[in-house]
């Protein structure tokens, strides 16, 4: 029984629904674009990070330095209409770097950046990143001290929020997955004043 309900399931819940469309679309297209400056060569690390990282995951992130942390910040819609769920989608950066002298921290070493460098890099990279199916991305703030009173000496941290405007799910592909759904809204009208219901 519990089969022929998963069987069920799995043809409601298109794959294009299930691998997270857009949502996952950002998320490593952002990666993407950041190790292009910031390579995972064994220079950086890059580690998913959480809206509220347990005591584990934290001593993770910040176990070798330098590293970048991507977490998913929300989804907003912007009108409810009921039809397509449409808005902004938006995405914390986390860089965080390490220098002895606690100078270096801003400006980097020369073969390491500081936390200027770090910013200009993923700011250059992510603002106006165009990604297919999903939006242009804005970097829409950028701090440094937003995890400093997590950090230990000599380490600096970049927080950056990028934004994709106007986002939805791109249903056409997830419709032509659907078994029994091949609509997502209509319109019926009354027959007698023939007004829009």
């Amino acid at each position: 029984m519990s089969e022929q309900i998963a069987k069920s399931d799995k043809k409601q819940y298109p794959a294009a629904l299930l691998d997270g469309d857009v949502l996952a679309k950002g998320y490593t297209a952002i990666a993407a674009a950041l190790k292009n400056v910031m390579p995972d060569d064994g220079t950086y690390r890059y580690v998913p990070i959480t809206s509220r990282p347990t005591e584990t995951q934290w001593r993770t992130f910040t176990g070798k330095m330098p590293v970048v942390g991507i977490g998913w910040a929300g989804w907003h819609a912007s009108k409810l209409d009921g039809r397509t769920f449409r808005g902004p989608l938006v995405y914390t950066v986390a860089v965080l770097t390490e220098h002895r002298q606690p100078e270096l921290l801003y400006v980097g070493d020369g073969k390491l950046p500081g936390a200027f460098g770090v910013a200009a890099a993923a700011i250059g990279v992510l603002n106006g990143l165009v990604v297919n199916g999903v939006g242009t991305a804005f970097v829409t703030s950028v701090s440094s001290d937003d995890l400093a009173q997590f950090l230990n000496d000599g380490q600096a941290s970049v927080l950056l929020t990028v934004q994709f405007d106007n986002a939805s799910l791109d249903m056409g592909r997830m419709l032509g997955q659907l078994d029994t759904l091949k609509i997502l809204h209509q319109n019926y009208i009354e027959s007698k004043t023939g007004a829009e219901l």
